[in-house]
């Protein structure tokens, strides 16, 4: 319901600045402002009519929300309609996937718009179909669903830190307790779009029967403490922590999913070395930090000694005759910043 609301609320905004754009451009016509052909002076007297009936219409749609549901999204109140229409609106779905003129995303975001408002409520079909197009155009329904997740996670965040001490160590830091939960949310969502591509691959390649090797995903692989810890003290740590970014980077399915790994990455490696630089005084909040992201992204430190032990020989083995110079990614000494100052100084 929420959704629709939105989209009512996009289709009123639309018309009203349609309706003072027509009345200014018939005021500067008829002040002699602008000289216009007798064409376009009629063509903006027939938008300034359209758009204020539409307006009307939906006014009256967005007015009949009950005043209850409003406070808490502004939901669709319950607009009553003659029982004679009641068979119209029954046969909607039908209508809506016989219409050839209609994308299939809108065909969908109709009948999701039918059944998510109350039976009460009741919305002709080239208005369904304005909403839906509105829905999607302005991404609403992702937008919304994003926006409950990250609530979710700030409440599961604060609550987890009204229990810490109060350390004024960590004051210094403040500026975290609004970070954390957005780097935990693009985490999330990109580990989920993995999840669901590789599904898909998986899907594709057992209904072709090709060659083609499904993923086997077992989940995201575990980080280990002292990569981060000693991440400026020795090359061992460096290697380990590419090489198991290296593995998130090897399960994206999309350029744009390794894009995005590489920045929420920094993000989430910048954190873990502020915690990490803080030592006894951060325990208590880098604790809460790991278990935020274990239960939202599903990513967890090692804590087997005998997989640290292993996984320790390994890197020391690799490192001992790895030859560093083959596995640098191509790079460019010209960043954009780089750029930028160059210019900057040029025209100083």
């Amino acid at each position: 319901m929420e959704v629709s609301i939105f989209a009512l609320e996009h289709l009123i905004e639309e018309n009203e600045k349609s309706i003072t754009n027509c009345k200014k451009q018939l005021k500067e016509i008829e002040d002699g402002t602008i000289h216009v052909s007798a064409m376009k002076s009629a063509s903006v007297e027939n938008t300034l009519e359209v758009s204020s009936q539409s307006l009307e219409e939906y006014k009256a749609i967005y007015d009949a929300i009950p005043q209850k549901d409003k406070d808490r999204f502004k939901e669709l109140q319950h607009v009553q309609e003659a029982l004679a229409k009641q068979t119209y609106y029954k046969l909607q779905k039908i209508r809506l996937k016989r219409n050839l003129n209609l994308k299939r995303t809108q065909k969908l975001e109709a009948m999701m718009v039918v059944d998510e408002l109350p039976q009460e409520v009741n919305i002709n079909d080239p208005q369904l179909i304005e909403i839906s197009k509105t829905i999607i155009k302005y991404n609403i329904r992702e937008t919304l669903e994003l926006d409950v997740a990250l609530n979710n996670i700030k409440n599961e965040w604060q609550g987890k830190l009204s229990s810490l001490p109060d350390n004024e160590d960590l004051k210094t830091f403040a500026f975290l307790d609004t970070y954390v939960p957005i780097i935990v949310l693009h985490l999330s969502v990109l580990v989920q779009d993995i999840e669901e591509k590789i599904k898909e691959h998986n899907e594709n390649v057992q209904k072709s029967k090709s060659k083609i090797k499904p993923i086997d995903y077992k989940g995201l692989p575990k980080f280990e403490d002292w990569w981060i810890e000693e991440l400026f003290k020795n090359h061992q740590a460096y290697f380990g922590l590419f090489k198991w970014k290296s593995i998130i980077e090897g399960l994206c399915q999309t350029k744009q999913q390794k894009i995005i790994w590489h920045k929420v990455f920094s993000n989430w490696l910048m954190i873990k070395k502020i915690l990490s630089n803080k030592e006894e005084n951060s325990f208590d909040y880098n604790f809460i930090f790991d278990k935020l992201v274990e239960k939202f992204v599903r990513l967890e430190e090692e804590l087997d000694e005998k997989n640290i032990q292993s996984m320790e020989k390994i890197v020391n083995n690799i490192t001992s005759k790895e030859d560093f110079t083959k596995t640098k990614e191509e790079h460019d000494t010209h960043t954009l910043y780089y750029k930028w100052k160059i210019e900057k100084n040029n025209n100083s």
